[in-house]
């Protein structure tokens, strides 16, 4: 019984120590996440408000000039993606079956992203959040 808790003990340790590394690696390759303001929109047909969508963002920048950089632009980005978020889901581009398409959301995102930040400076647009309320 012993040696069932001692390996457990040392198992739990292991898989503890795991994401701890993986997080060290993350930051040795000089990778920093800026998280922007949630972002909130409405989904609009003839009959009005239908759902609302909530959406949080995060900017994958390599570097410390980077993120600074993407710190100071964030209401600009933010009104772009609202701006084109609200067009594209009042279209239904971005929706299948009343359901989000997560991969259009943040294939535009990273577009918008890379039209006012430039190619160089962002890495990635995450999507941490992506939350629909029927109305």
């Amino acid at each position: 019984m012993r040696a069932l808790l001692t390996f457990l003990t040392v198992v739990s340790f292991f898989f503890m120590s795991v994401p701890a590394q993986a997080a060290d690696k993350k930051e040795s390759s000089g990778a920093e996440f800026v998280k922007l303001d949630p972002l909130i929109l409405p989904i609009i047909d003839t009959n009005g408000v239908q759902q609302i969508v909530s959406l949080v963002v995060a900017i994958e920048v390599s570097g410390v000039n980077n993120a600074e950089k993407v710190k100071t632009m964030s209401p600009k980005l933010t009104d772009a993606y609202i701006q084109d978020m609200y067009g594209v889901l009042n279209e239904q581009v971005a929706l299948k079956g009343g359901v989000i398409q997560v991969s259009v959301i943040k294939e535009r995102l990273m577009h918008v992203t890379e039209d006012i930040m430039g190619e160089d400076i962002v890495s990635d647009v995450l999507l941490q959040v992506v939350q629909q309320r029927p109305i």
